[in-house]
């Protein structure tokens, strides 16, 4: 009889036991996630990941400056959905137009995506190589101002352009060299050549 009463206590503590590190587990894992018990509020807003911290990276100081400025302006709704459908996010961006777009309206061609409406203007017009900017990751600042100039020239002269990168191996000195390629159609490089003169 005694034997058998040790043996029901050594399981009801056992249980016990059990039970108490579950809640412990439970208790831990709720702080961790929601930091709720320990009475300061979340830097982050609720839904937005943590921005990773730039200030101590290697980024070159042109491409810091650009980091904090975009930092300062919330991207619109519109902006993040895909301009036909605006209940699907925007995944891949127009190499004309700079829109995001869901994955039924956006087209590979080569290595770039082009929307519906800019695809059969790719494939039906000549394209002419505008002008070839080597880049570094040490001095980015000319390849990013090429994008901008790119975009400006669209939305405010409306003429079409794309950027393609190319590589090209230094044996030499054992090193791949990128530059950025910008192309216009072949009837109006001439057009795109001015906007762009003392820009790039």
């Amino acid at each position: 009889m005694e034997q058998t009463a040790l043996i029901l206590i050594a399981v009801v503590l056992l249980l016990v036991v059990i039970l108490v590190g579950f809640l412990t587990i439970l208790i831990y894992k709720m702080f961790r996630e929601n930091k709720s018990f320990s009475g300061q509020p979340s830097a982050t807003p609720p839904g937005e990941a943590p921005h990773p911290d730039i200030s101590k990276s290697e980024f070159h100081p042109a491409i810091l400056e650009r980091i904090k400025g975009l930092e300062k302006v919330k991207p619109k709704r519109a902006d993040l959905f895909c301009p036909n459908h605006t209940e699907e996010p925007g995944e891949t961006m127009c190499a004309i137009c700079d829109k995001l777009y869901c994955k039924s309206c956006i087209k590979p061609f080569k290595s770039l995506h082009f929307c519906k409406e800019h695809l059969p203007l790719i494939m039906r017009h000549d394209w002419d190589e505008v002008i070839t900017i080597k880049t570094s990751t040490h001095d980015p600042e000319q390849g990013v101002r090429l994008y901008d100039v790119k975009k400006e020239i669209f939305e405010h002269h409306d003429l079409p352009t794309y950027i393609e990168t190319h590589y090209k191996i230094n044996v030499d000195q054992d090193y791949i060299e990128t530059y950025l390629v910008l192309y216009a159609q072949k009837e109006l490089t001439e057009r795109v050549r001015e906007k762009i003169q003392d820009k790039v």
